[in-house]
Order: structure tokens, then C-alpha cells, then sequence
């Protein structure tokens, strides 16, 4: 799996292997990983070097590694390949897709409204975090595809935007 981490401002691709080594900015790094607290907290080994990282606030995401604290963000593949949550056609038509499997918490807008670029679309749960879908162009709302308490797929389209 690939990763977009960025660290205090500083962005690097990481990807992890089946072999328990690490692609880091193209790098081969060894490296264990146990988690310690379901959810929270991990002894992470990198190249020797022993860290203890701990989840702070996990929306933004800031991190506490051994005692030093450290805003962070973390984006898959599958968001990457998603557009961060939005996909758009060679035509006026813009869809707002899901970019991991979760539970639809809310519907910031209605069929027929007008939204601006950047303007909440849903608010997706998953993995205990909540994720904001932004309108990435100004548009009319033309189709709602769930409604709010809906679990859903990955990639799955939540709403389709008429570009204006």
C-alpha cells in the first residue's frame, strides 16, 4: 500500500512492503511496527532507532513521537487515485466520490443547491476519523446518491456535481 504522509510541512511517499521494509522518497528502509494501543498509539523500529508515537487529536492529525509533537496527514492510494474525493469526466460533470469504505455521517448540501469550490459536500466516517468531501468546482448539486447513516463502499459515488 502507498502512501502520501506529510510531516510538519514536509511530504514524502511512503510504501509499505510485504516484507516489513518501507519505501520511504525511494529509499528501502527496515522497519517494525507494533501497535500498543488499538487505534492510538505504536512502537515503531526504523533502522534501529526505536520511537514511540501516540495520536493526539486525530482531526487535524497531530502526533506525539517520543515527546515531541508533530502535525501530521496521512492519504492513501486509493484517495490519491480518488482525487482526494473527487473525479471529474471531460464533460461539465463533477462526481464526489468515497475515498475508503465508511459511514456517511452527513449531507452538507441538497439536490438543486449551488455550491461553491471548496464548500462541505458529506462528512465520511472511517476508522473512528471523520473525513470532509469538498466540492472541488463551483457547481449545482444534481444528484444526491445516499443519504446521511448509509455505510459505503470505497470509490462509491456519494454526489454528482453539474459544473457551472
Amino acid at each position: 500500500m502507498r502512501y502520501e504522509v506529510t510531516v510538519d510541512g514536509r511530504r514524502v511517499g511512503v510504501e509499505l512492503g510485504l516484507d516489513g521494509r518501507f519505501l520511504i522518497d525511494d529509499r528501502v528502509v527496515a522497519a517494525d511496527v507494533r501497535e500498543t494501543a488499538p487505534g492510538w498509539q505504536w512502537a515503531i523500529r526504523i533502522d534501529g532507532a526505536s520511537h514511540e508515537v501516540t495520536v493526539v487529536t486525530p482531526d487535524p492529525l497531530r502526533l506525539d513521537v517520543g515527546g515531541h509533537d508533530v502535525r501530521a496527514a496521512v492519504v492513501d492510494e486509493r484517495a490519491l487515485r480518488a482525487g482526494r474525493g473527487a473525479a471529474s469526466t471531460r464533460s461539465a460533470r463533477v462526481e464526489i466520490r468515497a475515498p475508503m469504505p465508511g459511514l456517511l455521517k452527513a449531507l452538507h448540501v441538497g439536490e438543486g443547491d449551488v455550491i461553491e469550490a471548496g464548500a462541505a459536500v458529506a462528512t465520511l466516517e472511517a476508522m473512528k476519523m471523520e473525513n470532509e468531501l469538498l466540492a472541488p468546482v463551483r457547481g449545482r448539486v444534481a444528484k444526491l446518491a445516499f443519504t446521511a447513516g448509509t455505510k459505503v463502499e470505497g470509490g462509491a459515488v456519494l454526489a454528482v456535481l453539474a459544473q457551472e
